[in-house]
């Protein structure tokens, strides 16, 4: 006889009840492996260290920003040298030198007028200066205005009328002359003074009063005004022996854009393109095939790289990568390729050492030679290294796609083993950036990018800036002017 229990459990409804438990229970062990499978590979994840400025080339405003006490317990705590304080090797201090002679405007005695032993009164002439004190003052600053008056004569003899015609210097610029034209722009470009802070500046410290608008505009003709001799510039890169290049992102209209460099030791030209493509370098180049190239390894960049007769990778780039793939190797404790890591980017190092030390003479040709030849062997034996997956054979797979490209400056010493003087040609531009927070139109990012290029290359040439831009200006105004009433 079969029980009311068995009864209840064959009904239908209940059998039916169970075949869905079933089925929802077999989904769940499918959804707990699907997870433990995520989390194993987030935990491998987690084990990959994270890039940092120090180990990548991400930038640096991108870093985890801590204070230097913390990176120097850090140093201490890993085994590594702490961060050196104070100046680089090689910093030069600079002290200030009492000026003397005719240079001296303002001459103040100190004479007594008693004697300090008996009170009696001391002649007004005669003694002598046993010390000096100087300081340095700045005097009232106040705007000159000039004004310029056009006569007309009529001649006596036959009554027609001439006028006379402007100086240089009038008209030329508006109502701004050269000399505030060139200071305005020299602090706003040069200085990332922005332009409401700008009209702040002009009326507190000279008693101006000039519209954003008005500056705006000033600057950006004078930029324009320069676009002849950043083409000239950009003429003299594309012919010489070594080309570095770099680019950043920069806003114009709301967009990005791109503000790319080429630069060599004593020329930078800007350009400001909405590209980051190819098409900008050859544009650039203009059929012009480069003798040598230097860059980091983004595509576009390659596509001059590969064609130059000698082309450089940036070693400061790989430095930091080696140092990305020691970590990670280390977490992975993937011991061949940890030591791999760290030989390899001690051999760059050395490379790099060996180059400077021949530079300053400290190494004669032969020894040079003989270095270089070493450095060589042992760069293509850690290239045939058989190394496990990992990130250091990634990098080692790279570097033999690059052969060509990893000690070229070891052979030629016009040369550099770094892009470095690309970046420092782009870091005043990622200030600007910051902090005007770009271009509202593309005519004023090309008169910023004309400006850039002659002030940059003005400093690769020891000339002063200020100079360069005033002369682009135009001929200043006399500092002194007869007055009319």
């Amino acid at each position: 006889m079969v029980s009311s229990e068995a009864k209840a459990f064959a009904h239908p409804a209940v059998i039916a009840r169970l075949a869905g438990m079933a089925a929802e229970i077999d989904a769940l062990r499918v959804l707990v492996a699907a997870l433990e499978t995520e989390s194993a590979a987030l935990r491998a994840r987690l084990a990959v260290p994270a890039k940092t400025p120090e180990n990548s080339s991400v930038p640096p405003a991108k870093g985890f920003k801590v204070d230097r006490a913390a990176r120097r317990r850090a140093a201490r705590a890993d085994g590594e040298p702490a961060p050196k304080r104070g100046p680089k090797p090689g910093h030069r201090g600079v002290s200030r030198r009492r000026v003397h002679g005719a240079a001296v405007d303002v001459i103040v005695p100190c004479r007594p007028e008693t004697c300090a032993h008996c009170g009696h009164a001391l002649p007004a002439a005669g003694g002598t200066v046993v010390r000096r004190k100087q300081v340095i003052e700045l005097p009232p600053v106040r705007p000159v205005v000039y004004e310029a008056q056009r006569w007309r004569v009529r001649c006596p003899h036959c009554q027609h009328g001439t006028v006379g015609r402007y100086p240089a210097g009038y008209g030329a610029t508006g109502r701004f002359g050269p000399r505030l034209l060139g200071t305005v722009a020299y602090l706003h470009e040069e200085h990332h003074v922005a332009y409401a802070r700008l009209e702040t500046l002009l009326g507190e410290l000279f008693g101006l009063t000039i519209s954003e608008g008005t500056l705006v505009g000033a600057v950006g003709r004078l930029g324009q005004a320069l676009v002849p001799a950043a083409e000239a510039i950009g003429e003299d890169v594309r012919q010489a022996a070594f080309i570095g290049s770099d680019e950043t992102s920069v806003r114009v209209d709301g967009q990005t854009h791109w503000e790319w460099v080429f630069q060599t030791e004593t020329a930078a030209y800007h350009t400001i393109q909405p590209r980051r493509n190819t098409d900008v370098v050859l544009t650039f180049l203009r059929g012009v095939i480069p003798k040598g190239w230097g860059s980091d390894l983004w595509k576009p960049q390659l596509a001059a790289a590969l064609v130059a007769a000698v082309y450089q990778i940036c070693l400061a780039h790989q430095l930091r990568e080696l140092r990305y793939a020691e970590d990670a190797e280390k977490a992975a404790g993937r011991t061949a390729g940890l030591v791999w890591a760290v030989t390899m980017a001690t051999l760059l190092r050395e490379a790099i050492h060996t180059r400077n030390e021949h530079d300053k003479d400290r190494l004669d040709g032969a020894t040079y030679a003989s270095a270089v030849a070493s450095i060589e062997e042992r760069c293509d034996g850690l290239l045939a290294e058989e190394l496990p997956n990992g990130c250091s054979r990634d990098l080692q797979k790279r570097f033999v796609t690059h052969r060509r490209g990893l000690l070229t400056f070891l052979h030629h010493p016009e040369v550099p083993p770094t892009n470095n003087a690309s970046e420092r040609s782009l870091r005043p531009s990622v200030v600007h950036r910051k902090v005007t927070g770009g271009f509202r139109h593309e005519a004023w990012a090309t008169a910023y990018a004309a400006l850039r290029t002659v002030a940059d290359t003005a400093r690769k040439r020891g000339q002063p800036t200020f100079a360069t831009v005033l002369k682009a200006a135009g001929t200043p105004l006399p500092a002194a002017a007869k007055l009319t009433t």
